[in-house]
This record gives structure tokens, sequence and C-alpha cells, in this order.
């Protein structure tokens, strides 16, 4: 059990944003700009967190070395919503303070320990995989679309570390207790796909991806990410295919 790769990972990934021109006079129509707005608001204030609980949260593990890599994961999140910012600042789309949804994974995280915010967090970001690879496919905008490649590389090793960690986590549980986290994270993600198909169709449908596509998509790397969380060996950092 090692976190040593996780932390040089996060490390050498902190210039991910450096080869995007964020200053590149693209343009985004008045029809994609209605299209997004709510969308992309609620997505950027959800990426924007202080990771404070997450971060105390970390020291369960009893793992310098994760708590470290927990640091630099919370900055590389942090970054996403300051890239997505200026991007909307630099096509008036207003930022918004909050949102009931955020507010409800944010009390959810924060409600519990490592184990049951973790599960959480990867719900958000395996649905995160899945509208990013819409919202590129919904934009002609040539930034928003290096972001949204970008964000999608991001996720996916996002995913295989929150699946590298409770696979340690799960391995200190009796079997009933892992049995009930697992019942636990299929739920949430249920309600999940509900909430977020609702107020983010626009985006999903226009990217090409319908009702029945998001939750065979949601469900199925979620069943991927189950699949190495009980995984007698730990999962080495991979990227998780769609």
């Amino acid at each position: 059990m090692s976190f040593r790769p996780w932390y040089r990972y996060f490390v050498n990934n902190r210039n991910h944003f450096t080869s995007i021109d964020e200053d590149d006079p693209d343009t985004l129509s008045d029809e994609e700009k209605i299209l997004i707005t709510s969308s992309i608001q609620q997505f950027q204030r959800g990426e924007n967190s202080e990771g404070k609980h997450l971060y105390h949260a970390s020291y369960e593990m009893r793992d310098v070395q994760y708590v470290e890599a927990m640091k630099l994961f919370i900055r590389e999140e942090q970054t996403h919503a300051k890239v997505l910012g200026r991007f909307m600042d630099k096509h008036h789309i207003s930022r918004i303070n909050n949102h009931w949804v955020d507010a409800v994974f944010r009390w959810l995280r924060k409600g519990f320990g490592l184990q049951q915010t973790l599960s959480v967090l990867l719900i958000a970001e395996i649905i995160a995989k899945v509208y990013y690879k819409a919202l590129q496919r919904a934009t002609g905008s040539s930034v928003l679309q290096a972001i949204s490649m970008q964000i999608l590389k991001d996720e996916d090793m996002h995913i295989s570390f929150q699946c590298y960690a409770l696979n340690i986590l799960n391995k200190r549980r009796n079997t009933l207790v892992q049995i009930i986290y697992r019942l636990f994270t299929f739920f949430i993600m249920t309600g999940t796909i509900a909430v977020v198909w609702y107020s983010h169709r626009k985006v999903l449908k226009a990217g090409g991806i319908g009702f029945k596509a998001f939750c065979r998509s949601c469900m199925k790397i979620l069943r991927e990410c189950d699949g190495l969380i009980n995984s007698y060996y730990l999962p080495e950092p991979v990227l998780l295919n769609q």
C-alpha cells in the first residue's frame, strides 16, 4: 500500500491547463450560451470547494502520503472551478454562490467519515465524467472543448484515486458493513442520476446523451469502480473507459 505514486501524479499534473489558450478569441453563440449557462454555473459551483472536511477526514487513512495527495487533489478540483470561472467571465456568464444540489452533496460529504465522504465524491466524479463528455460535444467553443477534455482526463484519475483509497478502507470493514456501503453508494447514485438529468438534460441531449444512455454510462462506470473497490488486490492507477 503506497500513495507515493498518487502524490507524484498530482505534483506532475499541476500545470495541466497551461496548454489551453484561454484568451483564444473563440465564439459562443447566443443559443449555446442559453443552453449551457444554468448547467455550467452549477458545475462550476460544485468544483469550487475549500475541501476542509475532506482534508481533515483524510487523516482517517493514517497515511501522511495520502493526506498530502489529498491536499493536491483538492487544489486540482479548485483549479477546475477557476478555469471554468474564467471562461464564464469571458462570456459574461455570472457565477452563483450556492445551489441546492451542491448543498445536498456537501451535506452528504460532511455528515460522515472518510469512507462515506469518498463514496459520495466518487458518485459526483462519475457524473462529471459523463457530463463533460456531453458538454464537449454540445458546444462549438474551442476553449470550452479543450477545458472539458482536460477535466475529463483529470476525472479519470480522480475516480481511480478514490477507488484506490476506498479499496483500502473497505478491507478494514466486516462483510456486513461492506455490503451496507455498496448499497448506500448505488442508492445515492440512483437518486443523483435523476436529479442531474432533470437539471442538465438539455446539455446532455445536445451532447448526444439521452436518458437511457446517461443511466447506462453512469451505472457502467460505477460497476467498474465497485469491482476495483471490492477487489482483493489494490487497484493500480488506471484510466477507466466509459
